[in-house]
């Protein structure tokens, strides 16, 4: 260990759990049967007896091993083994599809597998993409239980002494704008994120939180709370059963509970249609995508002890605001105008300033002027949250990170600006605006405004063409019973959104409307809107949409 530094070992939360709160339910399964609910202090025998296992099977420190088995208990339980021995858990959110997995897999060169039958299959049909692996658990269910239990009378090992800047883990980003890209998280990362939890939050060791992400099921055993593992596949949460996971809230008596705005609303909806509220909740997040005000607003009286929280931040930096729904509904009417999302305000420790937008790598921050006085750019930030690099991704790192001599910003990609009461306003992705002969435009310039209206669900700015200049266009897609069922009705509902739109000077160059039922998101959180793809696709429609709509 480096002189004057201290270990900092993510597993010594769980350790510390187990100390503290030997018999409290560290984790069980909302689905009955799905696997067996563990106490604090047994969950840490099985992750030491896990350990031994591992490093039977040649598992050594600084081993990256890639983690691919069932989200809950298997996911906890060799990803905290992995810690303890110091070894590097390589984690890639399967629901990204085959090419960008298998993408992932090559960039990152793991040393080993620890997988589920499919993954270890998965490696010997691309041997190519795994020729670095030479290292592979595989993880039966039961079998893999047995194999705990047959080293669970060893000796508990003590944790691999780390540095705080020894790297803890590489996570994946979704790659909703771009490819996927392994985000270098370091122990002091890891330790400055559950303390940014524990001091911002109010959360309380003992309370129970409904994942339904499963990498963030990760911070709960060092909050000291409950992972209750809903029944739903976390690679969908946009087909999530509402009833089921509302059931999971009242039987295992929730307190705490992430989601994106699409599961959120589905939960509302549901709670709605059957007269139903959940008092037991003391706080949610909104997170994944820009939390609409209708929806916040719809969830008060659903919610009626709880704080509803929007917190931002990205796989590279999180959390980095955070806005209460007295944020988001005061700021309603400026958002639905166009003015942009409310962030709220930094988290103290974070540094948020606002750059120029620009394309290039910018290697030194002197070389750069901060904007203020309510200047759009790009959303830059810097804290003890944030991460210093990509794995093996050099170019990714120059181009996202910043220097100032003492410290690391990144670059969120993002485009906002600071309002006059402070409040950090979000404009849309920098690589989504879209250029156009009147200059930029921003997807929050003119998307709320659209989703404002009673017959819209969510809509999506794009640009077509091939030239530089873009034609500004809005993807549009309808409440489900206010889909277009005629050219009659996409002419109706196109001037209507047309006329809101040209409200506003700078968006009448927006003539251009045209439908999709469903439009495509990202994989992760089911939230972010794919315009990127749309633009794609709307190169092939245009004609058909341009006869369709209403051309003022």
């Amino acid at each position: 260990m480096t002189e004057g530094r201290e270990p900092v070992n993510v597993s010594a939360h769980l350790a510390l759990a187990a100390q503290n709160l030997p018999h409290n339910t560290a984790i069980l399964p909302a689905q009955e049967g799905a696997f067996v609910a563990r106490t604090f202090a047994e969950l840490e025998k099985d992750v030491s007896a896990c350990a031994h296992l591992l490093g039977k099977r040649d598992i050594r420190p600084q081993d990256k091993i890639l983690v691919m088995v069932r989200p809950g208990y298997e996911l906890i339980l060799n990803v905290f083994a992995l810690f303890l021995l110091g070894a590097c858990p390589v984690i890639i959110d399967p629901g990204m599809g085959l090419r960008n997995l298998l993408r992932c897999v090559k960039s990152t060169k793991p040393d080993g597998l620890i997988g589920v039958p499919l993954a270890w299959l998965l490696a010997r049909f691309f041997r190519g993409t795994f020729s670095g692996v030479n290292k592979k658990i595989i993880v039966r269910g039961n079998l893999f239980l047995q194999e705990l239990r047959n080293h669970q009378s060893l000796k508990p090992l003590d944790a691999a002494e780390v540095n705080a800047d020894d790297l803890a883990a590489i996570l994946f980003t979704s790659g909703s704008t771009g490819p996927p890209k392994g985000v270098c998280y370091d122990h002091g990362t890891f330790a400055a994120q559950v303390q940014m939890l524990k001091n911002n939050f109010g959360i309380e060791a003992g309370e129970k939180d409904l994942v339904t992400l499963p990498v963030f099921a990760l911070f709960n055993p060092a909050l000291g709370m409950t992972s209750v593992i809903p029944d739903m596949d976390p690679r969908k949460p946009a087909k999530a059963d509402p009833g089921k996971l509302v059931a999971a809230m009242k039987k295992h008596k929730i307190t705490s509970a992430f989601g994106s705005p699409v599961l959120w609303r589905k939960i509302a909806d549901h709670c709605e249609a059957h007269t139903l509220n959940l008092p037991g909740i003391r706080r949610i997040f909104i997170a994944g995508a820009a939390s609409p005000p209708a929806l916040v607003q719809k969830l008060i009286p659903i919610l009626p002890n709880a704080r509803i929280l929007a917190p931002y931040g990205a796989t590279e930096a999180l959390p980095l605001s955070v806005a209460d729904a007295d944020d988001i509904l005061e700021t309603r009417e400026s958002t639905e105008q166009g003015e942009g999302s409310c962030l709220g305000k930094p988290l103290p420790n974070i540094d948020v300033c606002i750059l120029p937008v620009c394309n290039s790598p910018i290697p030194n921050l002197d070389e750069i002027e901060e904007l203020r006085d309510g200047k759009v750019g790009e959303i830059t930030v810097a804290g003890p949250v944030v991460t210093k690099s990509y794995y093996r991704m050099p170019g990714a790192t120059f181009d996202s990170k910043v220097c100032d001599g003492k410290r690391t910003l990144h670059r969120m990609g993002d485009l906002g600006y600071f309002d006059k009461k402070g409040y950090l306003r979000f404009l849309g992705r920098k690589a989504e605006c879209v250029r156009t002969s009147d200059g930029s435009l921003e997807t929050e310039r003119c998307e709320p405004i659209v989703n404002a209206l009673t017959e819209v669900r969510r809509s999506a700015l794009i640009g077509l063409g091939e030239n530089r200049e873009k034609e500004p266009a809005m993807v549009v897609e309808p409440e489900p019973n206010h889909f277009p069922q005629t050219i009659a009705d996409e002419k109706r509902l196109s001037k209507t959104i047309l006329e809101k739109l040209h409200k506003h000077e700078h968006l009448r160059l927006i003539r251009l409307i045209f439908f999709e039922r469903s439009l495509p998101v990202d994989t992760r959180h089911n939230a972010k809107i794919h315009r990127l793809s749309l633009a794609r696709k709307g190169k092939i429609r245009a004609k058909v949409a341009q006869a369709q709509a209403y051309l003022p």
